[in-house]
Formats: C-alpha cells, sequence, structure tokens
C-alpha cells in the first residue's frame, strides 16, 4: 500500500505562506470557462471544511500561485494526492472574477474521497482542470427554470442555482424540487432554507419516507420528485430543465416531462459518475461515440438517451 502524504509536505514553504481573499457568497455571474492549455497539474489548498450529512462534506479551496480560478456551472476538476488516483468531482460554488476559492461537495465512498476526509485546513492537494461543457446559462431571459435533484445531485447543481439567482430579474418561473432518502441525507441545509424563504424560487423538498419530528424548519414531503412534477403547470416550450442524480431517477424525470410534451434538447442531464481520467484518453466514460469528460458531463437529453449503455 502506497504511504499518502498532504502536500503539505512537498510543497515549498513560499507557497505556504500565500494568503486568501474574500469568500465565495456566490452573488456573482458565472465564469467563463477555462480550459488548460495542457494537463499540468495546480496546487489547492484547503482552507475549509463543512459537513452536511454524515458521510458527506463541502471542502472550501483556494488554488495557490493564482489570482483568479474561472469554471462555469457543472464543470469538474480532477483531484488527487501523491500515491493514489485522481477522481472527478464538480464544482459545487460559483466563480466570481477575481477569485481564486472553489469548493467541491465531496461524499466519502471510496479510496481518493476517504484520504480527501482525512485532510485538515492547511492541506494541499493536487488538481486538473477546470474540465468539461456545463450547464447551458445562455439566453435565460423569460425562461422558466426547473432544477430537479436527487442526494448529492444536488452539488453540481448548486453553481446553476447560484447564477440563476444572481440573474432573477431575466427567469420567469424558478423551480427546485429536491428529493433525498431521509432528512437527514439533504446537504446544504442553510442554502435551503434561505431558498425556501426567498419569495422568488418555488422549492419542493421530498423524501422516500417521511418520520414525524425530523427536527428542521425545511418543508419537506413524502414522495418521489416524480411525483410533483404534475402540479407544477409547466409550459414545455418555455421550460429548461437541469436534472442530477442516480441515472434511475434522471431516466423517469426525462420521461415524465417527455410524456407531458418537453422536447429533447431542452431537458439537460449529468453524467459525471463515470468519468476517470478527464481528457477522453482512458475510454472510461464512453458512450456511443462520445466522452462525458469532453464532450459532457452535461449533455442535452436527447444526445444520449438513445445508448444502450445509459440507464436513460
Amino acid at each position: 500500500m502506497h504511504r499518502v502524504r498532504t502536500l503539505h509536505d512537498l510543497v515549498p514553504d513560499p507557497y505556504r505562506s500565500y494568503t486568501h481573499g474574500q469568500r465565495d457568497h456566490g452573488h456573482g455571474r458565472a465564469g467563463h470557462a477555462v480550459r488548460p492549455e495542457s494537463n499540468e497539474f495546480k496546487i489547492a489548498r484547503l482552507m475549509e471544511v463543512r459537513s452536511e450529512t454524515g458521510d458527506t462534506s463541502t471542502y472550501l479551496f483556494i488554488l495557490e500561485a493564482e489570482t483568479e480560478f474561472l469554471f462555469e456551472p457543472g464543470q469538474f476538476n480532477m483531484l488527487g494526492l501523491p500515491g493514489l488516483e485522481e477522481a472527478p468531482f464538480s464544482m459545487s460554488s460559483l466563480a466570481e472574477p477575481g477569485n481564486n476559492l472553489f469548493s467541491h461537495t465531496i461524499r466519502h465512498v471510496g479510496n481518493v474521497t476517504n484520504h480527501i476526509s482525512r485532510l485538515k485546513p492547511g492541506d494541499r492537494l493536487l488538481l486538473r482542470g477546470p474540465f468539461g461543457r456545463g450547464w447551458p446559462v445562455d439566453n435565460l431571459k423569460g425562461q422558466d427554470i426547473l432544477v430537479v435533484a436527487g442526494g448529492i445531485g444536488l452539488a453540481p447543481l448548486r453553481p446553476l442555482l447560484l447564477h440563476c439567482l444572481g440573474n432573477r430579474e431575466e427567469l420567469d418561473r424558478f423551480i427546485l424540487i429536491y428529493g433525498a432518502r431521509t432528512p437527514d441525507d439533504m446537504i446544504f441545509r442553510h442554502d435551503l432554507l434561505s431558498w425556501q424563504d426567498s419569495g422568488f424560487m418555488k422549492t419542493i423538498f421530498c423524501v422516500d419516507r417521511l418520520e414525524n419530528g425530523h427536527g428542521t424548519s425545511l418543508h419537506i414531503r413524502e414522495g418521489l420528485v416524480t411525483s410533483f412534477l404534475g402540479e407544477l403547470d409547466l409550459d414545455p416550450l418555455r421550460t429548461r430543465t437541469y436534472v442530477c442524480g442516480p441515472e434511475i431517477m434522471m431516466r423517469f424525470v426525462a420521461r415524465t416531462l417527455l410524456r407531458d410534451g418537453h422536447a429533447r434538447n431542452r431537458i439537460y442531464v449529468t453524467m459525471e459518475r463515470r468519468m476517470r481520467c478527464g481528457t477522453a484518453h482512458c475510454g472510461h466514460c464512453q458512450i456511443g461515440p462520445k466522452f462525458v469528460c469532453q464532450d459532457g458531463p452535461v449533455f442535452e437529453y436527447g444526445d444520449i438517451a438513445r445508448f444502450s449503455d445509459v440507464l436513460l
């Protein structure tokens, strides 16, 4: 077994004195894509860890030796530690011009994620990115925006939600349906409460089974996310839908919307879980002729639903 050291032991002292700027509050417009011309590693320093659930945390990083880190909602980084393979993680924060802070929300379920969970503020890791094509956020004026998330799938959608909130004057209706197994499995509790009480975003929070006394001020209902689509009275011609969660959930959300007259090219899904190298070299994320890390991870539903190796 490899002995894993944090990058705190491997980076020269000048990097360790780097100071960080203001915290990202998510009020700015989404940045433009930054596609590295080479696959060079960058160094990120952990600033803060916030527990979301029993097995999920949000990690706030600063990109060292850079004064700005821009990325689109839905793009991802490859994160790794010496002696370990890398893993892909979508950003869960919104990029801001002049800001080099970013966050990832990570569930601790594998080798890389378990090692990341042991990092302390001040520790460092290696980063490549940002990569991929994110959520389309152009031409939102006059659109109805529906966001459907399941479990940890809310993390890649959070930058999109923050972008839409920052551009709320352009939107007509703005709806979030977020489902989880139990109330304890819901992430971003502070955000959920804020969005619920915003008066601008319609929120529907649901769980598979609702117990009495769930200990939260969230208005939580029992049922699957698909069971609440019918009460929204959506106009298929003006609704854009963004979906992230288990593939089985995304399939039933998309098929319900198609049945109700929504076009395939107005439904967007992300396939992040299939990625490995981030540069379309390993072939692990290939779906038909497409590579998730290069052509995605965000796709129009119609672009990938026809391939037999997805559950959509």
